[in-house]
């Protein structure tokens, strides 16, 4: 999921036009934007906000 956002592939919001994600031509990896590519890849159960929290980290961590 953070090559693609890297690669600058859009996901179903992003493509949608969400005036939110997109900023200066980079996708902002917003907490919708993660969620929405985490979307059928693993389960929602009571851990999903956690590993939103934590893709977020990590891609801060790899901006820098």
């Amino acid at each position: 999921m953070l090559r693609e956002h890297a690669r600058g592939d859009l996901s179903m919001i992003s493509f949608d036009g969400d005036r939110h994600a997109v900023i200066s031509g980079c996708i902002a990896l917003t907490e919708q934007e993660i969620r929405e590519r985490m979307a059928g890849n693993i389960c929602r159960c009571g851990a999903y906000a956690n590993i939103v929290e934590a893709v977020a980290a990590v891609a801060k961590t790899q901006s820098r």
